[in-house]
């Protein structure tokens, strides 16, 4: 089993070590969502609840395994292996390891390898599993999904010039400079861009909305399932406010016109207003209020800044790199010319641009079947320079010129 827990999302895999294949047999939101959208609201609630917070995930993850074993008509005793994978946060509160130190300064992680760990530490009590492992972190904001990233990256034969985001709620970044020696950062996006803290949000579930096109001056919609769109996935806001900056319907400042209500809007979008704040409708209850831009440039001015400061550090040109990884699953769906439209990071003219899916789960799926595969990325994380973007100078006002969506 392959397991990846996300700070908004967790997903697991069944894994076939012996055929070298593997199918997602499960996909739920993380049940400690209820204690902030985030890994610092997160560390912060668990001074009182850590052992909740852990027992929470180990529940829920063991309910889906019974759930799918059942199904399968597989026994427990098939299981041979299970690996996890996900920041620094969400392993420790796993394997229930006190994570207060990961948000007080400075900093620091405690445990950066998982070995020695028993199913009864994962709420699996009176089932035996021979091994249990979690990829290694590299300190407090560098988890086990960006090492795993980069370990899949290094494995495909990407070694240098290469720079890689992972989109999610917390943006993890690597670079490659041209001597193949791999820097490191993190950034708080928020959950944004997997639907959450936008009016009318939503993950990529039936009545999610996943696609706008302009179509001769007219919003078309792609969504899953039938009927009604019940609201907005991430990769639909991208397209979205890319739209209506080409439109000039949003400003580069992210607000809209003082006259919106004169400009002539493409269908179905109408000007309104709520306690005094303007927004758009547009299919039935769904509209876009002028919070929910803010929200996405606050998340894009994360990325981009923290992508600053790894070029920086690493003495590397933006037009030096070759290869821009783009993972995470909102990653799989996502409109590239939307998203750069955006400046979510910086634009690099030479490179190109790939899809990688959610590394963090396919980087766990890789361990399950090549056992050289976690002796590798401690390797790789060993040789990774953190760049801590709190001690940078400048970080404060490239964040704030950051904000504003590019001309």
């Amino acid at each position: 089993m392959a397991v990846d827990i996300g700070t908004t999302t967790v997903r697991i895999s069944l894994v076939d070590a012996v055929q070298g294949s593997s199918f997602e047999i499960a996909s739920f939101l993380n049940p400690q969502r209820r204690f902030g959208h985030d890994v610092i609201s997160r560390i912060a609630a668990a001074g009182t609840n850590r052992n909740v917070q852990g027992g929470l995930i180990r529940k829920a993850i063991r309910s889906r395994l019974d759930n799918v074993l059942n199904a399968l008509r597989m026994p427990w005793s098939s299981i041979k292996r299970i690996v996890f994978s996900g920041n620094t946060t969400m392993l420790y509160l796993l394997f229930g390891i006190d994570v207060e130190g990961l948000g007080r300064y400075p900093y620091r992680a405690r445990v950066h390898n998982f070995e020695g760990f028993s199913t009864r530490d994962i709420g699996l009590d009176s089932i035996s599993i021979p091994q249990i492992r979690a990829m290694p972190v590299l300190s407090a904001f560098i988890g086990g999904d960006l090492i795993g990233g980069l370990t899949l990256c290094s494995d495909l034969g990407v070694n240098k010039n290469a720079f890689f985001i992972d989109l999610g709620t917390n943006g993890e970044l690597f670079l490659l400079n041209a001597e193949g020696r791999p820097f490191a950062t993190s950034c708080a996006m928020g959950p944004a861009l997997e639907g959450m803290n936008i009016s009318w949000g939503m993950t990529a579930d039936d009545g999610a909305i996943t696609h706008i096109e302009d179509a001769k001056d007219a919003l078309h919609y792609r969504m899953i399932g039938e009927g009604d769109p019940s609201g907005i996935s991430g990769t639909a806001l991208v397209d979205l406010l890319a739209i209506l900056l080409e439109k000039k319907i949003v400003s580069l400042r992210g607000a809209f016109p003082s006259d919106i209500e004169k400009m002539g809007l493409m269908s179905p979008v109408r000007p309104g207003e709520r306690s005094g704040m303007k927004e758009l409708l547009l299919w039935g209850d769904i509209r876009l209020t002028q919070q929910d831009i803010r929200t996405v440039q606050l998340a894009k001015a994360a990325s981009y800044a923290a992508s600053h400061f790894l070029l920086k550090v690493s003495g590397c040109a933006p037009e030096k790199i070759e290869h821009v990884i783009i993972a995470g699953a909102f990653g799989e769906h996502l409109d590239i010319n939307h998203f750069r439209r955006l400046g979510f990071i910086p634009e690099f003219a030479n490179a190109q641009y790939r899809f990688l899916g959610n590394t963090s789960l396919k980087a766990a799926q890789n361990a399950c079947m090549d056992p050289g595969f976690i002796d590798r990325a401690a390797l790789l994380r060993d040789r990774t320079e953190e760049v801590v973007l709190s001690l940078e100078d400048g970080f404060q006002e490239v964040f704030i010129r950051s904000l504003d969506f590019p001309a």
